[in-house]
């Protein structure tokens, strides 16, 4: 065999694999959540001044934590992290992985036990 077929079976042998993407790639998301998770639509129930405190704990569970103020007011938070790892190859060329951590909170304030402020950070 002579250096220029040679050159051109190493090249076909070479460019083959390529053209099979379906078999050569994958790539995988997964993502958790830790804590007192709030989704946002659940938020947009509480009303000000008119939503009571057994009323917010009903729509969004026990909050991660409760704060009496020094005005007499009580802020209640819900404290949560949202992890995301995504993950890929291209067979024998490249492998990646990135992870991704959001942490996320919903404070509630009540005065004489009905919402008067609501936020996320």
């Amino acid at each position: 065999m002579t250096r220029t077929h040679t050159a051109v079976a190493l090249a076909a042998l070479l460019t083959i694999p390529m053209t099979m993407t379906g078999c050569l790639v994958a790539s995988s998301k997964d993502s958790s959540i830790r804590g007192a998770y709030v989704q946002p639509n659940t938020v947009s129930k509480v009303k000000l001044n008119q939503t009571t405190m057994t009323e917010v704990e009903e729509l969004m569970g026990q909050p991660s934590n409760t704060t009496v103020n020094d005005d007499g007011s009580e802020t209640w938070t819900w404290n949560w992290s949202k992890t995301t790892d995504d993950s890929g190859a291209v067979f024998l060329i490249f492998a990646g992985n990135s992870e991704k951590t959001v942490h996320e909170s919903v404070h509630i304030k009540f005065v004489d036990g009905v919402v008067v402020k609501k936020w996320r950070d």
